[in-house]
């Protein structure tokens, strides 16, 4: 019985792992996966109701950090983050228009799409440094 309970136990560590850490990886490139109708830059963070430390670090650091590199645009609007849970109805939409399956980190500007999954996955919690550089480096590429 104790080994049924932990074969279980492992089976969802592993899942919830796996999910996190190959989110993103679709084999597209980086740059163009579909449309967004305006000129305003939209960071989006897909996530499912199941979340580990590195999932809530991405999405926590990532706002911070646009948040204190780019306070004005972000109150203007010209910038914008939305945390979105993939589990939930309401974020079919996104979820349809950039066939997202998992932790997803997105850059939008119009039709360019630049997908930071995997660096924010990578560098959010052992180099958090590193990883502001490239949200600010990301942002400014898109303006």
């Amino acid at each position: 019985m104790k080994k049924l309970k932990v074969g279980w136990m492992l089976l969802f560590f592993a899942t919830v792992f796996f999910s996190c850490h190959n989110a993103g990886q679709s084999g597209e490139s980086k740059k163009a996966m579909t449309k967004a109708d305006d000129t305003r830059i939209h960071v989006y963070y897909f996530h499912s109701s199941i979340r580990c430390e590195t999932c809530i670090a991405v999405d926590e650091h990532t706002h911070q950090y646009l948040e204190e590199l780019f306070p004005e645009e972000m109150k203007k609007g010209e910038i914008t983050f939305r945390s979105i849970n993939i589990d939930k109805e309401d974020a079919t939409d996104l979820v349809k228009r950039y066939q997202i399956y998992g932790q997803t980190m997105l850059f939008v500007k119009g039709d360019e799409v630049i997908n930071m999954t995997d660096e924010a996955f990578q560098y959010v919690l052992t180099r958090p440094g590193k990883w502001k550089r490239m949200v600010e480096e990301t942002i400014n590429s898109l303006r």
